[in-house]
């Protein structure tokens, strides 16, 4: 099985083509699709939903979305959650093309499907659950301190963890595992990470790839924190059990 990615070394897709000119790469692992996405500056993603959740984090640009007539500006470190079959549309500004980090679970494709005029102008109920986040605004909790220093803010939904961590310079995480699927995606920083014994340095923009209960371990390299977005399904808890 292939554990690590290079978002440059891999194909650029089209995400949703009925709808919305979203493009970039992604990983399509038993119980997650992790991926960066791209949608122009001045252009629209229309309404559509999907039966799959998906849990999204903004890295630039500034879009305005509307889930299910909820509807905010976002910008970078703001967190965007549309839950199954949820009714969801996005304009961005112009200026700077939207870029986000997504991830959704596998009971579903990347694809969604472009919703009816009828559809599109569905309200959510007075117990719609919230659909956006402020990472600056969120507790910074620990993930795993029984192995490594990491921290940070995730958000738990029915069948994705999501979330934005970082591990400090000069630690590690040492060995453990977990029952559920995990995708990482690199900020900033450096991180030489060992899988089952599958070993690879990770810098911005790779992608790690850790099927349930594979053993792994990594350490931050160099003088920079180690950043990266972070998701795992729901069949266990952020934290996972050291070895």
């Amino acid at each position: 099985m292939q554990h690590y990615y290079k978002i440059s070394e891999m194909e650029v897709g089209l995400a949703g083509p009925t709808y919305a000119p979203t493009n970039g790469s992604w990983v399509e692992g038993e119980r997650l699709i992790f991926g960066k996405l791209k949608i122009p500056a001045g252009t629209r993603s229309k309404a559509h939903s999907h039966p799959n959740e998906q849990i999204s984090l903004v890295l630039g640009g500034q879009v305005r979305m509307n889930v299910e007539g909820d509807e905010k500006l976002l910008v970078a470190d703001d967190f965007s959650y549309r839950p199954p079959n949820a009714i969801h549309s996005a304009e961005v500004l112009e200026g700077e093309d939207f870029v986000f980090i997504t991830a959704k679970d596998t009971a579903w494709g990347i694809q969604g499907n472009l919703a009816t005029p009828e559809e599109a102008s569905r309200q959510g109920g007075p117990d719609a659950v919230q659909h956006f986040y402020s990472v600056k605004e969120m507790e910074d909790r620990k993930a795993g301190e029984t192995y490594a220093d990491t921290h940070g803010a995730w958000i738990e939904g029915e069948r994705v963890i999501f979330g934005k961590l970082s591990i400090p310079a000069g630690t590690k995480a040492a060995p453990h595992s977990h029952p559920n699927e995990q995708m990482v995606i690199v900020l900033s920083g450096s991180f030489h990470m060992n899988i089952d014994g599958d070993e690879c340095t990770l810098v911005e923009d790779d992608i790690a790839h850790i099927p349930a209960n594979a053993i792994h371990s990594g350490e931050v390299v160099g003088d920079e924190d180690y950043m990266f977005v972070t998701a795992k399904d729901t069949s266990w808890g952020i934290q996972g059990n050291p070895v």
